[in-house]
């Protein structure tokens, strides 16, 4: 009997092509499964806020994460990093009509850090990357404003600290429990009207004029002491003198003054008997 060889059916002729179709589609399938896959990283001191972006529909809040870290792969997320870290915000505040009605302008400083807490409220609630412009800067310098106006404008230079304190509490209590923390206030380039700036030199000049007098008036008192004191010591010398210099004394004095006479050559004087009240002898000096 001959031997019957076997047909080939269809199915064993596409088994190859179904073997290539299915690994086609395993490799495409892994292909797509990459699109749209990232690796989210956040740096040191910073705060992410982490979306989902699906092909169809708006997307939604995933989550937070502070840096240093990264998200893994994940598929089809938007990861947008805010600064965390404390910084100094300036803010020239002009025409702040102060009691008085004068207007100043001044330069005020505030240090301000987002809360790690509160990183979701402060992408959605304050503004994200924009939280100081859309929901601190206003409120900040309407603080500041109402503060000065508080006091006169030449008070407020000897009180800036006050002022500063005053506006960093205001604030605190405003921001309490909020996405953002207030850790000082500070007052300072404090500007005048140039009336205002003139006032005050006539006024330092008058002072520095007062001082000047009231200094001379105390030296001419001080002269007008030191020769009141001159004169009672002359007049108390001389009370002392007469009271003491008796007329014997006054011999005694004649006497060693004609022994001193004595002593000089070529000199003759001519000396006159002391009177019987006890006088001073009378001396003569006679010609060669």
């Amino acid at each position: 009997m001959a031997d019957i060889e076997p047909k080939e059916t269809p199915i064993a002729t596409l088994g190859p092509q179904i073997a290539g179709g299915l690994i086609m589609l395993v490799l495409a399938v892994a292909a797509m499964s990459r699109v749209g896959c990232n690796n989210h990283h956040t740096p040191a001191g910073h705060a992410g806020y982490i979306r989902s972006t699906p092909l169809v529909g708006a997307g939604a809040y995933v989550g937070t994460q502070i840096g240093p870290t990264s998200t893994g792969w994940v598929w089809r997320q938007k990861l947008v990093n805010i600064d965390i870290r404390s910084r100094t915000y300036s803010e020239a505040i002009v025409n702040i009509v102060a009691r008085g009605g004068l207007r100043i302008d001044l330069r005020a400083h505030a240090r301000i850090q987002p809360n790690p807490k509160h990183v979701k409220e402060l992408f959605d609630k304050f503004g994200g990357e924009n939280w100081y412009v859309s929901n601190v800067q206003q409120q900040f310098k309407a603080a500041v404003r109402k503060r000065v106006q508080e006091y006169d404008p030449l008070e407020i230079k000897s009180n800036m600290r006050i002022i500063g304190d005053t506006v960093l509490a205001d604030m605190q209590a405003t921001y309490k429990d909020s996405p953002v923390i207030f850790t000082s206030v500070d007052i300072g380039d404090i500007t005048y009207p140039q009336k205002v700036v003139e006032a005050v030199i006539r006024k330092m000049i008058t002072k520095e004029d007062e001082a000047r007098a009231s200094i001379q008036l105390e030296i001419e008192r001080k002269k007008i002491a030191i020769s009141q004191a001159g004169a009672r010591g002359i007049a108390k010398a001389q009370e002392v003198i007469l009271s003491t210099l008796d007329p014997m004394f006054l011999q005694f004095e004649a006497l060693r003054a004609m022994e001193d006479l004595a002593d000089s050559k070529n000199t003759n004087f001519l000396i006159m008997p002391m009177s019987d009240t006890g006088g001073s002898p009378v001396i003569m000096q006679m010609g060669k």
